[in-house]
């Protein structure tokens, strides 16, 4: 038990069976020079990384990330330059984001459906509380306390704190939005498998028809005593603080921070990849396309200091009287 709890609560990498560089380079037909008897033992995001970890940078703006990431292979573009003394093994290849997916499914493994609605390795406490319906996934953990209403759909190796409370409809684990553009126009998108999972600490509470991803690799988390309305949509990989509220159809792209005390009010939109200070507040409706730093009020589309677009508005308003 000690083993998958201490794998379930890694949120920037996911173990794999090891594997050569080697293989890892063969695999994808990359280009390197190094050390190929390096063992990998993981997945990990670009920052922070980890030893033995696997990553990929697509993105030139995160090109900065690349002198402070702790993992031991990176696939970057052929274009792409590393930083001086660089100590990671580069793996350069055309499309950097199609080679990681193509890892994901080769040497990334995502846990099987048991032919049971609640599988056998899942482990629940004897005070929680499981509605008819519901289907829990193999080597999930389900805490003290818990309340599962119907047709709550938890996908395998999720972990669910003391004390949450989950409402119909609710699915924990689907995989993210993630699909790498094809090569040629008139090919198809390439899937991209989501190997990690999801934590959802305790005291949390999940409005009816919410769906929080998986993430890629590591975890989604949902802080302590966060509370969820209705249908929000939560992507894979976000982490949100504790103590956070969010209104009915908040919808979070992949890779956001979101802080502490955070309210969010309904139909609010935020990009992905952007991080939300601790204490901020964001109007209803709003479209979040940038950072927001700690203890801002923000509203609008897009989203700006809500004292400015209240003066903007009521001078609108002016102009159309």
């Amino acid at each position: 038990m000690l083993a998958k709890r201490n794998k379930m609560d890694r949120l920037t990498a996911t173990p794999i069976k090891p594997v050569l560089v080697s293989e890892i380079a063969k695999a994808i037909g990359a280009e390197f020079i190094g050390n190929n008897d390096i063992q990998i033992t993981s997945f990990c995001t670009l920052f922070p990384g980890e030893p033995g970890g696997v990553t990929f940078l697509a993105n030139g703006a995160y090109s900065k990330r690349l002198k402070d990431t702790k993992a031991s292979v990176v696939i970057i573009s052929k274009k792409q330059s590393c930083p001086e003394n660089f100590a990671c093994i580069c793996l350069r290849v055309d499309n950097p984001y199609r080679a990681w997916g193509k890892l994901l499914l080769e040497f990334g493994k995502e846990a099987p459906w048991s032919n049971k609605a609640i599988s056998d390795s899942a482990i629940i406490h004897e005070t929680a509380q499981i509605a008819n319906g519901v289907t829990i996934g193999a080597n999930s953990i389900i805490g003290k306390n818990v309340i599962i209403h119907p047709n709550v759909t938890i996908y395998p190796n999720s972990k669910i704190g003391d004390n949450s409370i989950l409402h119909s409809g609710v699915v924990i684990g689907a995989d993210g939005f993630g699909f790498a553009l094809p090569q040629l126009p008139e090919t198809s998108l390439q899937k991209i498998s989501h190997i990690g999972h999801v934590i959802i600490n305790e005291n949390v509470e999940i409005g009816a028809n919410s769906c929080i991803d998986r993430a890629v690799v590591g975890a989604t988390l949902i802080g302590a005593g966060t509370k969820l309305d209705n249908l929000c949509q939560i992507g894979h990989n976000v982490q949100i603080g504790i103590g956070c509220v969010l209104a009915g159809q908040v919808g979070i792209a992949g890779s956001c921070i979101i802080g502490n005390h955070v309210q969010i009010g309904g139909q609010v939109g935020i990009a992905g990849h952007l991080e939300i200070g601790d204490f901020v507040k964001i109007g209803a409706k709003s479209g979040v396309h940038k950072n927001v730093e700690k203890g801002k009020t923000i509203m609008g589309t897009p989203a700006i200091d809500a004292s400015k677009f209240r003066r903007k508005f009521a001078a609108s308003n002016m102009k159309n009287e």
